[in-house]
């Protein structure tokens, strides 16, 4: 028994699957390219930190676990070494020992998103209530107004 082997009709097309872009397809390409802006960012956080990069590598390797040294900060900050880059599952131990989010808001620079802290929050929140309360409001005026009261 010989096999024959199936014929294709037409030249072959990849099939395109469905993607939700969800507004990304706006964007321009690169435009999220966050190294720069991270790089900067953590730069200004040690350069306005009172501790030195060694006092930071130290506490850093302390909270985190993990061995990093001044080499290692000082590899993150060079515009030079473009390879190296600030290892994301650092950034809280950053923040908590230089008390400088800023590499946080250039992470989400771009995304609509941005970083708050507990007294912004709480700004947030009264907002927030302000607004429901007002809608609560019109809709009990409707409701009244509707009642004939």
């Amino acid at each position: 028994m010989s096999r024959n082997p199936k014929k294709s009709v037409g030249p072959c097309r990849q099939l395109l699957l469905p993607i939700q872009t969800s507004g990304s397809q706006s964007m321009r390409a690169g435009s999220l390219s966050r190294k720069d802006a991270v790089r900067e960012a953590l730069t200004h956080a040690m350069d306005s930190c009172q501790l030195s990069r060694e006092q930071i590598a130290s506490e850093m390797s302390r909270l985190t676990g993990e061995s990093i040294s001044i080499n290692h900060i000082n590899n993150w900050t060079s515009g030079a070494k473009r390879d190296w880059r600030f290892p994301m599952e650092y950034v809280s131990a950053l923040v908590v020992i230089t008390g400088d989010a800023g590499i946080v808001s250039a992470i989400l620079e771009g995304t609509g998103l941005a970083v708050l802290d507990e007294d912004d929050q709480m700004y947030v929140e009264y907002g927030r209530l302000v607004v429901e309360e007002k809608q609560r409001q019109k809709k009990k005026r409707a409701l009244m107004q509707k009642l004939g009261v």
